[in-house]
């Protein structure tokens, strides 16, 4: 069952300029046409002149490469384009050198393997840290991500956290401090030749020990929340990383709790959003 799109003709034009005003890439045109996958009239196409009245088809061809997991994953929200899943923590965005086979990427390629999907190659738009839980956005196949990359994903894409900070913090905050790698490599910290980084939050809930918090990105730089946070002196519960407190969870209580998007083929506003985990409830 592969993935294939029609687009009626409605003025004179070709095949690449047609597909083109759709959203499918130069890259991906070639692939298209290498393949033999675009066709009027179930025969097999080039780059030729089509007329009002005709209608182009294409095919995404199997990519194979990506190593299939059988492990389950959760979805939130399935279109025929997109998936928003709910990613556990521990769990990689996408396969590397430690471990290509079983990462976010991998399972989605199996669920969509499951599926009928011959050579599924999905792709993670809104990728989360390995201990990070949440709403992720995943595209189905390349031309998906194409489509909203040609729109922006910043300006289609809405997110939202829920973090557990430790101590008591001020009602809302608007956190500006650029953020660059620490001499690790691995943590970031604030420094002034850093990248530009800017963090709004608002207290959902105050306890005694910890603040529930919303928080909304700006910018989006690697562990944005988890730093800027530290830097405050309101380190995340169970981040070690940035000096939190572990003992009683060992790992960041930060989730992406709220996600939202406008369907480039569609239009239709989508969104799924999740509920505190019951477990924060003893971080307060």
């Amino acid at each position: 069952m592969p993935f294939t799109f029609t687009y009626p003709v409605t003025q004179k034009t070709t095949v690449k300029r047609l597909l083109q005003a759709q959203g499918v890439s130069h890259r991906l045109l070639r692939k298209l046409f290498d393949a033999h996958s675009v066709f009027i009239d179930q025969q097999s196409v080039q780059n030729v002149a089509v007329q009002p009245g005709q209608t182009v088809t294409f095919t995404l061809p199997p990519e194979p490469g990506l190593q299939l997991s059988s492990q389950p994953v959760a979805i939130c929200l399935e279109t025929a384009n997109w998936l928003i899943v709910n990613k556990p923590a521990g769990l990689a965005s996408v396969p590397g050198p430690s471990n290509p086979s079983d990462s976010l990427l991998n399972r989605v390629g199996g669920y969509l393997a499951a599926a009928g999907i011959n050579g599924p190659q999905p792709a993670i738009i809104t990728r989360l840290d390995r201990d990070t839980t949440g709403l992720v956005l995943v595209a189905k196949h390349t031309f998906a991500q194409g489509r909203l990359d040609a729109v922006g994903v910043n300006q289609a894409v809405d997110k939202a956290y829920l973090a557990m900070a430790a101590g008591t913090l001020a009602p809302r905050g608007h956190l500006t401090w650029p953020l660059g790698k620490a001499a690790d490599g691995i943590h970031r910290e604030v420094r002034a030749d850093g990248q530009p980084a800017v963090t709004d939050y608002q207290v959902v809930e105050q306890g005694p020990h910890a603040a529930l918090v919303r928080v909304k990105l700006v910018t989006g730089r690697t562990h944005q929340i988890r730093a800027h946070f530290a830097h405050m002196g309101h380190p995340l519960v169970g981040d070690g990383l940035y000096g939190g407190d572990t003992r009683q969870f060992a790992t960041q209580l930060l989730q992406a709790s709220e996600l939202r998007f406008t369907d480039p083929f569609t239009q239709q506003a989508l969104s799924a959003v999740l509920p505190r985990p019951a477990a924060w409830q003893t971080a307060f």
